[in-house]
């Protein structure tokens, strides 16, 4: 075992040649995740196996903390959110119980950690407030859980304002630590997104401007007197934190970002050991990326991108470092301030995220799940997966893709439009609402892909998630409708030139049945502001043709007099993904739609079985390109290409549809 003083005298020629620790009179290290998302077991099946879960996730944590806590360091430990998705996974938990006596697996999960505070995201809110209310309650198990966001207002939400009430919820906290240099305070904002209200379902949960609210919660703690302040914001993406900066009162000393799964890391940083000396457990080192796609290539490769030093400044004209990590349980990511004498803050250049491996694959670095996490919350939902699984409802011998979903027509988007529709045809009738003619369906819905062979119960929870509600919205005027279908294309671009691929990633790209459409992509797309309103209009909806053989729209004007009925879910007549916005629409279709009750996966899980057993890659709707419902189209009207694509494009699909459909 080395000598104390061995060991000392190492760490002083270390510090002559690490300027940054030589200056450090104590050192916070902040441990963090985001997007964690129900994926508790692991990344994949294979080689992909044996990196992530949950119950390993804890494991690190729990030998990082100490290793830090060992030398002196403050430690501090923060999730940026979305710690939960709809899915199977987080079926177990709703389908565990009455509401109100449930066991929400992935609470439990964080309250194992022992975060120190844990972020509010958007996916925290997607089964309304009152699951995220218990949830939170969950939370509290093993240890407290705070939860922060500094711009929402629960006060039109009982049960979360209950939470507020009690502490559970709050706008920031104080963390105090113990390091070299005695009892330290970590002040810690929490920040949501203001875009809450379209992607998923807060109730009457007020979003605030996030400036405004983190500066009001700066000037706080900073009269709190608190040694250091990091704000752990879910704004979906880098470059919202990054844009957020230049309307911040100084007093930020880190952000840690949520939301938008970037991988950062910086290869060429020294492990804890060459800064500490030795002793760092195996596992707490620069052990490289995980080799699993999607998983191992950074934000922008060859750049020293752990942390993100923010070229934009504070309103004091201060830089401030911004992380955030790849999402499910991939890796731990850790990063250690050091603060001078003077109160100078720099970061340690040891920090680096950890990748979360097993000790199967990598025995030297690996580490073995936490037994209590695996016996509480990894094997209950293991068990319930189980169950789903081994439900068979379907047959395809082909894929069904989810890859293009937010930017063209699929496969299983056309799936899962028509379930939407023939179900709601079935239901509406008996429930006083009219029958609709058509269905939309927002591309970011639909969750994941269906493999070849059989379909069972457990791929209808993986693709459709989200326990919405099938809804009838009724009377939607031709004008209105071109509208939504300008919605529905605004955020795609253009690929290639002239051009006429498509290409997005916004979630409200709309898949649909009952009807066919031509877009002009080089065309004007519409531009709404967060509220709804029209910045811009769009002119990109040419052509819209029920299959009845209705024209809506035809060369970019609303057919006079046709009215639609159509068929969403509830998340989409409320607003969300901007659809049926008040604001831009020229009637409040809040008070003219009708809930059917069944769910979006009931609904995908009874089409299915109404195949009988049969191929439903066999029926021509389902091959891999589709029929052709959505076409993306050059802006002549006279090019042949529009010609072919959209000029009576709809009749002729119309009919090729009819003619290859199932009975």
């Amino acid at each position: 075992m080395m000598h104390a003083w061995l060991r000392g005298v190492i760490r002083s020629l270390v510090a002559v040649c690490c300027v940054a620790s030589a200056q450090a009179q104590y050192t916070v290290t902040i441990l963090h995740n985001n997007d964690a998302e129900s994926k508790i077991f692991n990344l994949g099946s294979g080689a992909a196996s044996q990196y992530g879960g949950i119950a390993r996730f804890k494991t690190m944590v729990d030998v990082t903390r100490a290793y830090y806590q060992g030398e002196g360091h403050g430690v501090v430990a923060i999730s940026a959110g979305d710690s939960f998705l709809a899915g199977a996974n987080f079926q177990a938990s709703l389908d565990s119980g009455a509401p109100g006596s449930r066991t929400f697996y992935d609470a439990l999960g964080l309250s194992h950690i022992g975060y120190d505070a844990v972020t509010i995201g958007n996916h925290e809110f997607d089964f309304g407030p009152e699951v995220l209310a218990e949830f939170i309650t969950d939370a509290q198990t093993s240890s407290p859980t705070k939860f922060l966001s500094a711009n929402l207002d629960f006060s039109g939400e009982a049960a979360l304002q209950d939470h507020v009430n009690n502490g559970r919820i709050a706008s920031s906290t104080i963390v105090q630590v113990s390091t070299s240099a005695g009892m330290k305070k970590i002040g810690i904002i929490g920040a949501t997104t203001e875009t809450l209200p379209y992607v998923s379902t807060p109730g009457n949960v007020v979003v605030n401007n996030v400036a405004t609210a983190v500066n009001g919660q700066i000037a706080d703690l900073k009269t709190a007197g608190v040694d250091l302040i990091i704000l752990s914001s879910h704004l979906q993406g880098l470059s919202n934190e990054q844009a957020l900066i230049s309307q911040l009162n100084p007093g930020i000393n880190l952000i840690i970002a949520g939301g938008g799964d970037e991988l950062l890391a910086n290869l060429g940083n020294p492990s804890p050991s060459s800064i500490y000396g030795a002793g760092a457990p195996a596992s707490v080192a620069d052990t490289g990326l995980i080799p699993v796609s999607g998983y191992n290539s950074t934000a922008a490769p060859n750049s020293p991108l752990y942390p993100i030093i923010s070229t934009a400044a504070d309103l004091g004209g201060n830089q401030i470092p911004i992380v955030t990590g790849r999402d499910n349980y991939s890796y731990l990511n850790r990063i250690s301030l050091n603060v001078d004498d003077m109160g100078n803050v720099t970061v340690d250049p040891s920090s680096n995220p950890q990748r979360i491996a097993s000790t199967t694959i990598d025995p030297v670095h690996g580490i073995v799940g936490d037994a209590v996490m695996q016996t509480t919350v990894v094997d209950p939902v293991a068990n319930f997966i189980s169950g789903l699984a081994a439900t068979h409802v379907g047959q395809t011998s082909s894929l069904l893709e989810r890859a293009q979903v937010r930017f063209r027509e699929t496969n299983l988007g056309n799936l899962v439009a028509d379930a939407f529709l023939e179900q709601s045809q079935t239901l509406a009738p008996g429930l006083g609402a009219q029958t609709p003619q058509v269905a939309l369906v927002n591309g970011g819905g639909i969750r994941d892909f269906i493999s070849a062979g059989t379909i069972t119960r457990l791929d209808t929870f993986d693709v459709s998630p989200f326990g919405n509600l099938l809804t009838v919205v009724e009377d939607v005027t031709s004008a209105d409708f071109k509208m939504l279908l300008e919605n529905a294309v605004s955020k795609i671009t253009d690929s290639a030139a002239p051009g006429v691929t498509p290409t997005g990633t916004d979630g409200r790209f709309a898949q649909v049945s009952g009807f066919s459409y031509v877009y002009l992509l080089p065309k004007q797309p519409l531009v709404l502001s967060s509220t709804g309103n029209i910045i811009t209009p769009g002119s990109r909806i040419w052509d819209v043709q029920l299959d009845d053989g209705t024209w809506v729209v035809q060369n970019g004007i609303p057919l006079p007099g046709v009215t639609i009925d159509v068929a969403t879910l509830n998340f989409l007549a409320f607003g969300g993904d901007q659809y049926f916005d008040r604001d831009y629409l020229s009637k409040d279709y809040f008070t003219s739609f009708r809930i059917l009750g069944v769910s979006d996966q009931q609904a995908l899980e009874n089409y299915l079985l109404g195949f009988g057993g049969a191929d439903v890659a066999a029926d021509s709707r389902y091959d891999l390109f589709g029929d052709r419902r959505i076409l993306a189209a050059l802006p002549e009207p006279s090019s042949a290409l529009l010609l072919l694509a959209g000029l009576g494009c709809a009749a002729i699909f119309r009919r090729y549809r009819a003619r290859n459909s199932r009975s």
